[in-house]
């Protein structure tokens, strides 16, 4: 069975989600920096950067497994571990030391994309395929 258009979709919406989360991670690495350097933590960059890999290949597996493998019991991982991303993000709205300027604006694209990746998971033709099985159609009860 040939992968349907939500799926396809969902793809593009995560990869452009990635991309553009890296570009807001670009425009506030210096400032990162400049807060570990303040707190006087034992951390470094590199541990900064090791930690981004990771977090960047868990999404990169969760997208493997449902676009490519069909994974229903994935995409349930995914809508809770980038749902409660997306939530996370808007409530550090109101946070004053967080992101702010160029930053913040990808942050916010990024993350408006991660909601649309999820709401393409639920589209019928999306749930058929995850799930296994044929959609209804909707005119079958008039």
């Amino acid at each position: 069975m040939s992968r349907p258009a939500s799926i396809v979709n969902f793809e593009r919406f995560f990869w452009g989600s990635m991309i553009v989360g890296l570009i807001s991670t670009a425009f506030s690495w210096a400032e990162m920096q400049a807060t570990l350097e303040r707190s006087g933590s034992a951390y470094s960059m590199t541990s900064v950067a090791v930690a981004l890999a990771v977090f960047l290949a868990i999404p990169v597996a969760f997208w493997y497994a449902i676009a490519r493998r069909g994974n229903n019991i994935v995409r349930w991982i995914y809508v809770i571990w980038m749902g409660f991303g997306v939530v996370m993000t808007l409530l550090s709205l109101f946070d004053p030391q967080n992101l702010n300027g160029i930053a913040l604006g990808f942050s916010l694209i990024s993350t408006a994309l991660t909601a649309a990746s999820i709401a393409c998971l639920f589209r019928a033709d999306a749930v058929a395929w995850l799930t296994g099985k044929a959609p209804v159609d909707p005119g079958i009860f008039n």
